[in-house]
């Protein structure tokens, strides 16, 4: 594969731009939220569960969507699939503030998740179509980058317009123009690059069902986004409850952990390669997630507080980049099945987004944030218990097969 993208490596550039601007803008719009709900829970008069579903309803696409968006990828192209999502998106995002309850705003939030979810569970597949092996996860931890940063501008921006009105039509401008830029310049793989077989959409997912790696991804990716949905759903609102920080204030407080985050994105899997082993680096990152998780919120305000979030976040972060290049580095799926495992994988990612906060985290904790932020904790030393399982996919490792390989041939 490396070989084929070489004579068109310049474009990659350009696919990798824009899958991080239809990143960010999912993102953005989700983490509009956090900073609103001040205004939004007494306005639509939220219980803690119904505001965690809200908050993490544009999962919802990926929850009942992703396995056979990833297998249609697998069949028509990544472009095509993304460009649905976005239809839905634009609406979804824009017309937010019309919502005068629950309901219309979980489904609204909903559409909003669309182009994500569908990109989600392709990202490994179209990223794998231009670049080599080597250089997947650092691509990937540019994209979650620009995920984070999304997350950190919305958080730390929404509280400061004049209006919930005038922040949600704001969004749904920029994913117009992000959508208009992704069907006009998106390729699904470069010219001159063969053909993936076509198959039915059942042989596609047969196989990565049959990949107990893909599993153990899947399951490390819910715990993992369990405990981040909650966490940084419900911190804005925790320094604004218990620690007294006013609403702006607080936003831009819980956005540090996402300029961590940013930087961990994209200095994650270069340290991982560095070390040339995953597994030692997903569980180290896992455990020091859970410890930050748990105690940085409660710590003096300050400059402590302020570097603590920050390195959480860039440990949380580290971790996804590794994580979601599995589909392609597997080599029983490659670049043939990993839209299928790509969607089984974000599946499973966003059952635990949603479900995890809403159905566990919310109801066992209700305002006790000391208790919700330990429970997020514990979800990272589960993700760190998958990953004792998982197959060494290290660049030493992979090179020490490569070699082995070799010498049998």
């Amino acid at each position: 594969m490396g070989d084929n993208i070489k004579p068109h490596s310049s474009y990659r550039w350009v696919i990798l731009a824009i899958t991080c601007l239809a990143t960010f803008i999912g993102c953005y719009a989700q983490f509009q939220i956090p900073s609103l709900a001040y205004k939004l829970i007494p306005d639509l008069n939220l219980t803690p569960s119904q505001y965690a579903s809200i908050l993490s309803a544009p999962m919802l696409p990926s929850i009942f969507f992703s396995i056979a968006v990833g297998a249609l990828a697998d069949r028509f192209g990544v472009k095509r699939v993304v460009t649905v999502g976005f239809l839905f998106a634009i609406v979804g995002i824009t017309f937010r503030f019309t919502a005068k309850n629950y309901w219309q705003m979980l489904i609204l939030m909903a559409m909003a998740g669309c182009s994500s979810a569908f990109l989600n569970a392709n990202i490994s597949k179209l990223l794998g179509a231009w670049f080599p092996p080597e250089k997947i996860g650092s691509a990937m931890g540019v994209v979650l980058a620009s995920a984070t940063g999304a997350m950190a501008i919305g958080t730390a921006t929404s509280a400061m317009f004049p209006s919930m009105k005038s922040a949600f039509i704001t969004a749904g401008v920029i994913c117009a123009v992000i959508a208009a830029l992704w069907v006009l310049f998106m390729k699904d793989k470069p010219e001159g690059a063969p053909d993936l077989p076509a198959m039915p959409v059942i042989n596609y997912l047969g196989v990565a069902v049959r990949s107990r790696s893909i599993w153990l991804v899947g399951f490390a990716m819910m715990f993992i986004m369990g405990a981040m949905m909650a966490f940084s759903g419900f911190l804005p609102n925790a320094l604004y409850a218990v620690r007294g920080i006013d609403p702006v204030k607080a936003g831009f407080i819980a956005s540090l952990g996402t300029i961590g985050g940013f930087a961990g994105s994209i200095l994650g899997p270069v340290i991982c390669d560095r070390l040339g082993y995953m597994k030692p680096f997903l569980i180290t990152a896992a455990l020091l997630s859970a410890a930050g998780m748990f105690y940085a919120w409660q710590t003096p305000l300050g400059a402590i507080m302020w570097v603590l979030f920050i390195i959480n976040g860039f440990m949380n972060a580290s971790i996804s980049p590794m994580l979601m290049s599995f589909p392609m580095l597997l080599p029983e799926i490659g670049p043939v099945y990993a839209g299928s495992a790509g969607g089984l994988i974000a599946t499973m990612q966003l059952i635990g987004a949603f479900c995890i906060p809403t159905f566990v985290i919310a109801p066992l904790a209700g305002t006790n944030f000391k208790l919700m932020f330990g429970l997020a904790a514990m979800c990272y030393l589960l993700a760190a218990v998958v990953f004792l399982f998982l197959p060494e996919l290290g660049i030493k490792a992979r090179c020490k097969t490569a070699a082995g390989s070799s010498r049998t041939a």
